[in-house]
């Protein structure tokens, strides 16, 4: 691995890796392996700090993977304002209602803060380790080279077309991502979803716990993320969204009422306390069918590879993990020598850790994301959670990413949860 010498991120024609998106996936990506010697670099259509439409929450697991970072990302996040969730609350359609406690995990809270901070966190400290971000750079086709990926052509904020070479190039672009659709990767399955998310200050009867209220129609989660304020999410079906456009509705303009419409949110919002438009995010439910390009030169990591459903807020953990399972696999093909595209049977290995480490995780993502859209079974479940107090804990620890996916995928575990 040979550093180029240091000019003008665009103007260096050839890198190690070009990483396409500069969220918690590609930022980390970016920030491990420039700190194994890496030639990065990093780029992104947004400048930051930039909002984006997302839970804002840290699973338990994911503050782990940050104190692994090490480089002061934990003491950054401290120091910002955040807020400190202790568990999560479920709110069936018929008004049973569940909290689970993360017990037992390394921490007994989440943080949670907003992506304006936590994602320039991130980028600053892959930035110091190295990598040449690129802010404003929209990445808009791919380079071949005999049938694999030989880098990227981005367009900068400037208006100039540049191609950037590289070995390897990591899709970090999120649900819609550039670098997934040019390899012809993108697949989607029912249920298809859409969120709509606003910070609101000072929403009544807020108590240290994220909330999750589900309706007949879709659900909202909500959950402070410091300075009295708090990440509110509406997330309807695809159709939904679509019926109303074709009536001239819009749920970003009836939003406030779109959530009175939940009896365990109703008149706890006021509209005019609203400090973040509504931003809209999805549809989700989409996936790639390998997160490994066929012919090698690039791959997939965090939203981009994977999304289903954002109900149990593990897309964060996702992205940060997944880049920790990615980073070892490049840096010890990169350090193999050799200056074209990195092949698929190198890259391979990275296939096999994702499948390991998330399979459990995708079984329950799509077992709650199905459930929540049937209203009778939510209902059950949620009820049965309320009656037995330690079995809520254990979900809400898997889905923290602190208790493993196989105790909650136990069938006596799945039993309980109905009868």
């Amino acid at each position: 691995m040979v550093r180029p010498p240091e000019r003008d991120a665009l103007v260096t024609d050839r890198w190690d890796v070009v990483v396409v998106g500069a969220g918690p996936a590609g930022a980390t990506t970016a920030l491990l392996l420039a700190r194994a010697g890496a030639s990065v670099l990093l780029v992104d259509r947004a400048r930051f700090p930039r909002d984006k439409a997302c839970s804002e929450y840290l699973s338990p697991a994911t503050t782990e993977i940050l104190e692994r970072l090490g480089g002061g990302v934990v003491d950054a996040v401290e120091g910002s304002a955040h807020a400190k969730l202790y568990g999560m609350k479920v709110v069936a359609p018929g008004g049973a209602a569940m909290c689970g406690r993360f017990q037992g995990g390394p921490r007994p809270y989440s943080f949670a803060l907003p992506r304006t901070a936590f994602d320039s966190i991130l980028v600053a400290a892959a930035a110091r380790a190295g990598a040449h971000v690129s802010e404003a750079t929209a990445v808009e086709n791919l380079v071949w080279e005999r049938g694999a990926v030989a880098g990227v052509v981005a367009r900068s904020c400037n208006g100039h077309r540049v191609t950037c070479n590289a070995r390897i190039v990591v899709g970090a672009d999120g649900l819609r991502s550039v670098v997934a659709r040019r390899l012809g990767l993108v697949r989607s399955t029912p249920p298809r979803r859409v969120a709509f998310s606003a910070h609101v200050a000072d929403v009544a009867g807020i108590d240290g716990v994220g909330e999750l209220h589900v309706g007949k129609h879709g659900y909202v989660g909500l959950g402070p993320i410091g300075g009295g304020v708090t990440t509110v999410a509406l997330v309807v079906p695809l159709e939904t969204v679509r019926t109303a456009r074709s009536e001239g509705r819009d749920f970003r303009q009836s939003f406030f009422a779109e959530l009175e419409r939940f009896p365990g949110l109703a008149g706890r919002f006021n509209p005019q306390r609203m400090v973040r438009n509504v931003l809209a995010t999805g549809p989700f439910a989409q996936w790639s069918r390998t997160a490994v390009a066929p012919a090698g030169g690039a791959l997939l990591v965090g939203d981009a590879a994977d999304f289903f459903d954002p109900f149990t807020g593990q897309g964060i953990y996702a992205a940060l993990r997944g880049a920790e399972l990615l980073a070892p696999v490049l840096i010890e093909a990169l350090a193999t020598g050799g200056s074209g595209p990195l092949p698929r049977a190198a890259l391979a290995p990275y296939a096999r850790a994702r499948r390991q480490a998330f399979l459990g995780k995708w079984a329950i993502e799509r077992l709650i994301g199905v459930g929540v859209g049937w209203p009778a079974l939510t209902n059950r479940v949620v009820g049965r959670l309320a009656r037995r107090p330690r079995l809520g804990d254990l979900l809400v620890g898997a889905t923290g990413n602190f208790v493993p996916a196989r105790a909650v995928l136990a069938p006596h575990t799945l039993l309980r949860l109905l009868w």
